[in-house]
């Protein structure tokens, strides 16, 4: 149909394995966000370069016949492959639209003076964050920077509950020593010094990383109030979410862009307690949304934290209230006006 642009989105969707994490989760949900906006959509699967090496050519293939590539590349893509792709982009007249994935880009850049050179070149820079937006621009002049927040989709009203004497936290992410388990299980110390170890426990989903899974297991079984219950499929996500009083994500990355189990508890309407990592106080509005601990020795300011939600279910029921109306910040309405902008 003449005048219809080809789009193709690449990027890690880890559609073969059904991996879920925030790079197949952000990747899949703007697949599914430009297909509910155009007619000629397309997509390559990078995981595939897992188990079949060749099958790179028919991914440049792919990018020669589309118009608008849609890039959601991790480290290794965006170090090897993203040259290849510029050159083609010259060559085929495609149009590059690069949609930022966690909050690395900056640091990641400091020593490569050819990518930011082929990035600022580009059509477009999609960050999460106002943060990197504005280091971006001073640190490396790159003026084709746009902030295109993390999102979802949902229709889905929380029922704003909490049973009274008790505390229900949660974990949601990727299980990993620096996503802030240690602290977590350091909390589970803390509540039995003080005797909350019958009223408040955590539950833990996601997928479990390899190398950390003796760590994780060792520390669990110390702890009758703590249970690990898998990975959460996104379908029964919110209303699993919604059963508990606020999400814990004490994470050790400080260059984490939006974290999108921050995105998930707000829809959920529970509010979190997160670590100050680099973008925390763009996402996080500490004492309305969530608590901000110290991202440094930050273990008894996060004790305390939990400590004030279990005495004051007032203070509680009100976070609910503001993370449950911070969502709209991230629903897939406000990007759909984003993405038609974008792609038109």
């Amino acid at each position: 149909m003449v005048g219809i642009k080809r789009i193709l989105v690449l990027g890690y969707l880890g559609y073969r394995t059904n991996q879920l994490d925030g790079q197949t989760v952000k990747t899949r949900n703007v697949y599914q966000l430009l297909v509910g906006n155009n007619e000629k959509v397309d997509f390559y699967d990078t995981q595939e370069f897992h188990y079949k090496k060749f099958s790179i050519f028919k991914m440049f293939a792919k990018v020669c016949c589309c118009s608008i590539l849609i890039y959601l590349p991790a480290h290794n893509n965006l170090r090897y492959v993203f040259p290849w792709l510029f050159i083609l982009s010259k060559l085929f007249r495609v149009k590059i639209c690069y949609f930022v994935v966690g909050g690395w880009l900056r640091e990641f850049l400091s020593n490569k003076p050819l990518h930011r050179w082929m990035l600022k070149r580009i059509d477009g820079i999609f960050s999460e964050t106002c943060q990197m937006k504005s280091e971006l621009e001073q640190q490396y002049g790159m003026f084709n920077m746009e902030v295109f927040p993390n999102f979802r989709f949902f229709d889905f009203s929380p029922k704003q509950h909490h049973d009274e004497g008790k505390l229900h936290l949660v974990f949601m992410a990727r299980v990993n020593k620096m996503k802030g388990l240690d602290m977590i299980f350091c909390l589970g110390d803390y509540l039995r010094a003080v005797d909350l170890d019958s009223k408040i426990d955590v539950s833990f989903y996601g997928p479990m990383n390899d190398s950390d899974k003796e760590y994780f297991w060792k520390n669990l079984n110390k702890y009758s109030f703590m249970r690990y219950y898998g990975e959460l499929q996104p379908e029964l996500m919110y209303q699993t979410l919604q059963n508990y009083d606020a999400m814990l994500l004490p994470t050790h990355y400080f260059t984490e862009g939006l974290p999108g189990s921050i995105v998930d508890a707000y829809i959920s309407g529970i509010p979190v307690i997160v670590t100050r990592w680099k973008h925390a106080t763009e996402f996080v509005d500490d004492g309305e949304t969530g608590f901000i601990v110290p991202f440094e020795n930050g273990q008894e300011e996060l004790n305390q934290k939990v400590k004030i939600l279990f005495d004051f279910p007032e203070i509680l029921n009100a976070m609910k209230i503001k993370a449950k109306n911070r969502s709209y910040d991230f629903s897939a309405q406000h990007a759909k006006i984003l993405m038609r902008n974008i792609t038109k």
